[in-house]
């Protein structure tokens, strides 16, 4: 029996090792210049000075005694607020092009770090990441007294499930899904190649798997944008059009940014240009259901009397 699961493996080995040449004699794999540099443009409240932009540096806590860092950033003419949650690897310190995007669109910003991250204490767990992302949208609505209505949630990949989350459980004025997850099972389906399914298997923690956005998407009703960069080979453009077709709400809209990554979009007036869009759509259909709920009331006021 030893000696058979030792020439399967061996076996295995030539495979892998088979296909791969295959793909490489096959495949030319294109490598520029600017693929070798990460670079994360940083930010400061300095940036903000002598702008049109208020920028506060705000702190709220999670649960029982997190205390969590964040800048609420402020435009003078704003239409609404967007709650940010970005993916596992963000700092709002190194997230120019994401905040500048958001809010040179005529609206305020709440973007902040989750616990364990920047300067902030504590670890982060699944639980905890999920208690920080309510603990922020209860400062918005009881600290600074914003409306659920106004409030325009907005996740980035791992930050699309808290995103969910957060809408799932509380009333929202929109939603934006950036390059998002749909749930474990299926990302990791995309992550290994056909060929090589039958050999390979996931163990997944039990709290990763109830985690969905699959299940939830078709139980919000607030408006949605889902957009994804047609070359994002982290969170494929499938995974949106996945949640696209499960969504319940009818005002949905998918946007798949020819040549866009995981981590680009932010920089491009295109992608800018879809935020504008989706933030006027969204306060334009918030207007429209207060005059008629107001002309509900109206009435039903008329026939009482």
């Amino acid at each position: 029996m030893i000696a058979r699961k030792k020439i399967f493996s061996g076996m295995l080995r030539i495979l892998i090792l088979t296909m791969v040449i295959s793909m490489a004699s096959c495949t030319t794999i294109e490598i520029n210049e600017k693929d070798v540099f990460d670079v994360k443009r940083t930010i400061d409240p300095e940036y903000f000075e002598n702008t049109r932009f208020q920028l506060d540096e705000v702190h709220f806590i999670s649960g029982r005694d997190i205390q969590l860092e964040g800048w609420f950033i402020e435009h003078p003419e704003a239409m609404g607020t967007v709650l940010y949650f970005g993916g596992n690897g963000f700092l709002m310190e190194t997230s120019h092009w994401i905040i500048r995007s958001i809010v040179e669109q005529r609206i305020n910003l709440l973007v902040f770090n989750y616990r364990g991250y920047g300067s902030n204490p504590g670890e982060p767990t699944i639980s905890g990441l999920k208690a920080d992302a309510m603990a922020a949208y209860n400062y918005l609505t009881k600290e600074r007294g914003t409306a659920p209505e106004e409030i325009i949630i907005h996740g980035h990949s791992m930050g699309t499930m808290l995103g969910s989350y957060v809408a799932d459980k509380q009333p929202v004025g929109g939603l934006v899904l950036e390059s998002p997850l749909t749930d474990v099972h299926y990302y990791t389906e995309q992550m290994v190649p056909s060929l090589l399914k039958p050999f390979i298997q996931f163990k997944i923690d039990s709290k990763l798997l109830a985690d969905s956005n699959t299940e939830r998407i078709a139980r919000i009703s607030a408006p949605l944008l889902i957009v994804v960069g047609g070359e994002d080979r982290i969170t494929p453009p499938a995974m949106a059009q996945k949640l696209y077709k499960k969504a319940a709400t009818y005002s949905k809209t998918l946007k798949i940014l020819d040549k866009g990554g995981h981590n680009d979009l932010a920089e491009r007036d295109d992608y800018r240009s879809i935020l504008q869009g989706f933030y006027n759509q969204t306060v334009n259909h918030q207007a429209s259901g207060k005059v008629v709920k107001d002309r509900h009331q109206k009435l039903s006021g008329e026939k009482a009397q």
